[in-house]
């Protein structure tokens, strides 16, 4: 993976490795270890950082320009830097005088949080700091050379994030590299960046600096938040021209942090608010090639709350169950760690053990960091509470850090916003009337087959248990008949016996759980919509999710032969949560080899179900950067048969207010049909995990989700009403004219979200 170099802005800083830790957990969510480094400058101006100092420490100097010379360890009677001060500080809008300048007070762009003391106090910093960046050669060559070290260690290509002064000293670094070196630079970020303010680039120009795009280095991306005072204006990209060994003009993004605005000491330039936020993880984790759906220690939205500094969050931390090694550690490390922690108290063996341990971790932590004169009060602040698998409190920043660079030793898996709302899987059955159809007509499935073709599925889930009383694990007690994998070479599926090894990817195991079964994680129950239909699984993509017409096909051609020899069903429908692109000068629209697969089996008698497709949206290059466009015409193949039910996503708590999932695909498809037929629930839907070692219940989102719903509505369907089994086009009509209407275009929604009620009471 790429290395990441950071750049912290102004003010006094922790140590070196604390806030390097620190800028890992916003930017990443766990710690980096050697991946990324730090070019380490705060105790330069500042001299050695507490270890509770915060990344903004504020402090108000005198207002008259020869104080804050002072300050700055300059010389009063230094005309230029008076000048500098003067000028910045009239365009930061400092309110009083500044020597004999009186400087009006026009409205900072930020809530009233942002006003008065906290805005005062750290717009004096900033000019302090950045004047002595300016006028003191001696700092400034000292500061520029942490970063200068940093570089010249890399042989490989890495991205360079700076925030706030940061990215002055990271411009002028650039500026001064070899055509060699720069081309290293895969990705230069700029967070909350002055480079735009006229006073610095003046001062730029007067230090002989080019002001132009670096030659060589991959792309230039800056964001600012519009209530940030220093990056006052947002855009670098008409300040900086483009020469011609440049790869491209800067690409701005102008964001905006309204999830911290109820927050009373949040600062809009704060490092952690940038580094957290989605559009700057993206960037950053595209180019690393970071998986950011990966293992973390810290969730993104209490990493967010990093901002509002001097707040207590509400937090809950997750304490391992089992065996699992910590984000940066080895399975040989972690047995070492653990054999260390047997020998400091056996009572860390049990879950209740560990939670207890960690609560009195926490309340040290607390107590260690506090601000006030009595710890007790701080603790009672921190409202630490012990729960079966969790320990709650309400905790400041520097206290999530702290116990999230131990999270090895005190067995955190993950902190979470207490806040945050899981959607489960019933929520989404009201949505399509399963709760009700159940309980006023046993729709449960109970004798139908259904198969699922996708990455396979973990049929040793509890989830597909039947006899619960029984300790078998294996396909005689299991709701999957087979898991069989179409991916070899074989000319035949093969049986897969081993369960570890049937569903690597987990998507198919979730898919499978939306559509039967029953199990209970943390006393939540997750039901399948008809949660006693069998499952015939067949493994036609391979373990990272991609496969290949041969493979379907070879399912396609096992299930229309079990159907062949058997006197009735054999299987009564099959769902596919797969899909590709169409090119339409190959094949007619619904006629490649797998929709003439798909229509055989349909009219053997067997229901198919297939996903829409994710492209509902999509990313478009423009001059002016990314733009998201949504687009019809979007249907992938094998979802625009006809001789098929096409099922794209709605919201799942609110269809009818925030209506059809910005990613679902639209129709109409090529040759004019309204598609999708139906949409059903397909956001952040709760269902089973393929890994034991973490959670037994995970939330995924996308089409792939919508398309279980239907199958199990079909599933519980034909359970009831048993005389439509192998009659797929009649079942098709009464479940697209018992549909509710979304109130959004036929080629977004279809028909509606299905009804089961209505197709069991109509019928």
């Amino acid at each position: 993976m790429t290395h990441c170099v950071f750049v912290h802005g102004i003010g006094s800083h922790p140590p070196a490795d604390v806030w390097k830790s620190q800028w890992d957990l916003a930017l990443f969510g766990r710690p980096m270890g050697e991946q990324t480094c730090g070019a380490y400058w705060a105790d330069i101006l500042h001299g050695d950082s507490d270890e509770r100092a915060s990344t903004q420490t504020l402090s108000i100097g005198d207002r008259d320009v020869s104080s804050v010379l002072e300050d700055a360890g300059l010389e009063p009677d230094d005309a230029r830097a008076a000048e500098f001060v003067r000028r910045l500080s009239a365009r930061l809008d400092l309110t009083g005088d500044i020597g004999t300048e009186s400087v009006s007070t026009r409205a900072i762009p930020a809530p009233s949080s942002w006003r008065g003391r906290i805005a005062d106090a750290f717009l004096r910093r900033f000019v302090k700091d950045t004047a002595a960046y300016f006028f003191d050669p001696d700092v400034r060559r000292r500061i520029k050379k942490r970063l200068q070290r940093q570089i010249s260690k890399a042989d490989q290509p890495f991205v360079l994030v700076s925030h706030s002064m940061g990215t002055i000293i990271a411009y002028e670094v650039l500026c001064e590299m070899t055509q060699q070196q720069r081309e290293l630079v895969s990705l230069f970020v700029t967070l909350g960046s002055p480079l735009g303010i006229r006073e610095i680039l003046d001062q730029l120009v007067e230090d002989g600096l080019p002001i132009e795009v670096p030659n060589g280095i991959g792309c230039w991306h800056n964001f600012a938040d519009r209530l940030d005072p220093v990056s006052l204006d947002s855009r670098l990209a008409n300040d900086f021209a483009v020469s011609q060994s440049a790869f491209g003009e800067i690409q701005d993004h102008r964001i905006i942090n309204r999830s911290l605005w109820g927050f009373t000491s949040v600062n809009p330039h704060d490092s952690a608010g940038y580094l957290s936020h989605p559009e700057v993880r993206a960037v950053v984790h595209q180019v690393m090639r970071f998986d950011s759906t990966g293992r973390f220690v810290i969730a993104r939205d209490v990493a967010h709350g990093f901002a509002a500094r001097e707040m207590r969050q509400p937090v809950l931390i997750e304490v391992l169950e089992w065996k699992y090694p910590a984000v940066d550690e080895s399975y040989d490390a972690m047995e070492k760690r653990e054999r260390q922690q047997r020998k400091r108290s056996k009572n860390l063996k049990s879950l209740a053990g560990r939670i207890k341990h960690l609560a009195r971790e926490v309340e040290a932590v607390v107590e260690e960091y506090c601000d006030e004169d009595d710890p007790e009060d701080a603790v009672e602040a921190a409202r630490v509470q012990r729960l079966r698998k969790y320990v709650a409190a309400h905790l400041t920043p520097t206290e999530i850090q702290a116990l999230a660079m131990d999270h090895a030793d005190l067995n955190i898996y993950a902190m979470w916003r207490s806040s945050a709302k899981k959607k489960l899987i019933h929520r989404s059955h009201r949505a399509i009337g399963a709760d009700a159809a159940r309980a006023s007509f046993n729709s449960g499935g109970r004798g139908i087959t259904w198969a699922v073709l996708d990455t396979g599925c973990r049929f040793d889930h509890p989830h597909f248990r039947r006899q619960r009383k029984s300790d078998k694990t294996g396909y005689d007690n299991s709701l999957v008949i087979e898991v069989l994998d179409c991916t070899t070479a074989s000319n035949e599926p093969v049986l897969i016996q081993d369960s570890s090894k049937s569903d690597p990817d987990g998507h198919g195991t979730h898919v499978c759980g939306i559509i039967t079964g029953r199990g209970k994680e943390r006393s939540l129950t997750h039901s399948g919509v008809a949660p006693k239909t069998k499952l015939l699984v067949y493994k036609v993509l391979d373990d990272h999710g991609f496969g290949e017409d041969a493979s379907i096909i070879k399912a396609i051609d096992d299930i229309f032969r079990r159907n062949e020899n058997n006197s009735g069903m054999a299987v009564h429908g099959v769902n596919l949560s797969l899909g590709g692109s169409f090119d339409p000068t190959v094949y007619g629209c619904g006629f490649s080899p797998i929709c003439k697969e798909l229509r055989d089996l349909w009219r053997q008698g067997t229901l198919v179900c297939v996903a829409a497709g994710n492209d509902g949206q999509i990313q478009v290059s423009t001059q002016e950067g990314p733009f998201d466009l949504n687009t019809s015409l979007s249907i992938g193949d094998p979802a625009n048969l006809d001789d098929c039910i096409a099922v794209g996503s709605v919201n799942t708590d609110k269809p009818y207010l925030h209506g059809i999932s910005h990613f679902s695909s639209r129709g109409p498809t090529m040759d004019g049909r309204i598609k999708p037929d139906v949409v059903a629930p397909g956001e952040r839907i709760s269902s089973c995990s393929n890994d034991f070692n973490g959670r037994l219940y995970r939330e995924s989102s996308g089409t792939s989700m919508a398309c279980p719903h239907v199958s199990g509505m079909l599933a519980a369907f034909l359970s009831v009403r048993r005389e439509f089994i192998g009659r797929p086009d009649e079942v098709k009509k009464i479940l697209l004219n018992n549909c509710n209407d979304v109130g959004r275009d036929r080629n977004h929604q279809g028909h509606g979200i299905p009804n089961l009620l209505k197709m069991l009471t109509e019928t």
